[in-house]
């Protein structure tokens, strides 16, 4: 209400200064500046409480802001730890992934029948980087005729035996290396990262 008033006040004397001055003018011509003057004048004081009452509203809304900082922290804390709960699902599912598709490709290698993957990743690395795995262990088991029965270990000779038990151990590393090759290259890891375990 006291604003208005001083609208009106002001606009009462700008137009009572108006008429003073063309009172004075000798001239006509000289009216039409004096009315641009005024009007220009009218204008600035109607103007002038608009713009005041738009420098104050951010103001008010910080006011507003600062009156529920609690609540606005309690919002933020909240959110914080329903995106670790996520990250922490994203994590597991992308592991189970992971350990299935590794599985998958050490079968794919010849002389492995069936095979289980477990995976470990470092903390606090990006999933999106190979750095976020720090360990793949491949349990393999390898393939041998199916529906047959085992054969019995026949033991002729000492020396015979030994030759036997080198050649095994040699396919077994082979197939080891084999498999881990394959992971690494596949998944970009260090070959050092990738254990292969025999059943």
């Amino acid at each position: 209400m006291e604003t208005i008033y001083l609208l009106v006040r002001n606009i009462v004397f700008i137009i009572l200064l108006a008429v003073f001055v063309e009172m004075l003018l000798p001239a006509k011509e000289m009216r039409r500046f004096l009315e641009v003057v005024v009007g220009l004048f009218i204008l600035i004081t109607i103007l002038n409480p608009i713009v005041s009452f738009i420098r104050q509203e951010p103001l008010l809304e910080l006011e507003l802001v600062e009156g529920r900082e609690e609540e606005l922290q309690s919002i933020l804390d909240q959110g914080q730890e329903l995106q670790q709960v996520q990250d922490v699902q994203a994590r597991t599912n992308y592991g189970k992934r992971l350990e299935e598709q590794i599985a998958a490709v050490a079968c794919i290698v010849p002389g492995v029948d069936k095979a289980e993957a477990s995976v470990s990743f470092a903390e606090g690395a990006s999933m999106e980087s190979a750095a976020a795995i720090e360990k793949v262990e491949i349990l393999i088991k390898e393939s041998g005729g199916e529906g047959a029965d085992p054969v019995e270990k026949v033991s002729v000779g000492a020396g015979e035996e030994n030759e036997q038990g080198e050649e095994g151990e040699r396919g077994a590393d082979e197939l080891s290396d084999k498999v881990r090759q394959t992971v690494a290259s596949l998944y970009g890891l260090q070959a050092e990262k990738v254990m292969v375990i025999f059943k």
